[in-house]
């Protein structure tokens, strides 16, 4: 189960790594995910010792209530995670609808709490030209959408693929998507606690 500099070391073709790795990540950081919204996910981590990602909204939720040296945090924007939002007479997601200059302030106010411009997830999986720019300027190194396939080296590094796992993900149909032999621990966290969170692999 990987870092995220481990997982972008691998994309940029620095290391190798087994044939079945995992990057775990979680996005938000809404209910039971934080010390202060139900605290289920840091206690997992820190009880099986398997690190995982979040992508936090900024603007939403105290960075602080999920310091863990199990979970790393990487920006998921700082206001952008609306999409019901109007401008010049448009109404959509947010996050499409900026300017280029408007998305860099926004990355900026995010990379000021989370101190990393290695990796940002594209909120609600939506991207588009001015967001890639936006994100190059300022530095990022990896961006992640939703996709449901694995990553490959060949991939973007600005259009990362993830499977996405819902709270109403059978343990049955998780299994399919990795290998029940490379992630013994895992199937057992996850048979145990029956608390599987949005995962990228």
């Amino acid at each position: 189960i990987l870092t995220m500099e481990e997982f972008n070391d691998w994309l940029d073709k620095k290391i190798t790594l087994p044939k079945n790795s995992v990057l775990i990540t979680v996005d938000d950081g809404a209910m039971g995910t934080s010390f202060i919204n139900g605290n289920k996910l840091i206690p997992i981590l820190e009880e099986y010792q398997i690190p995982a990602s979040l992508f936090l909204i900024t603007g939403w939720w105290d960075i602080n209530n999920y310091r863990s040296n199990y979970l790393e945090v990487y920006s998921h924007g700082e206001e952008l995670h609306h999409n019901n939002y109007c401008k010049n007479g448009k109404c959509g997601y947010k996050s499409l609808l900026l300017s280029k200059e408007e998305m860099i302030n926004d990355l900026e106010l995010s990379v000021s709490k989370t101190n990393t411009r290695l990796a940002f997830c594209y909120p609600f999986y939506q991207k588009n030209d001015t967001m890639v720019e936006a994100l190059k300027e300022s530095g990022f190194s990896v961006a992640f959408v939703g996709g449901n396939k694995k990553a490959k080296q060949t991939d973007s590094k600005y259009q990362v693929p993830r499977y996405i796992i819902y709270k109403n993900t059978s343990l049955e149909n998780f299994i399919k998507m990795v290998s029940m032999a490379a992630y013994g621990k895992s199937i057992q966290f996850a048979r145990e606690k029956k608390q599987i969170f949005n995962s990228g692999f």
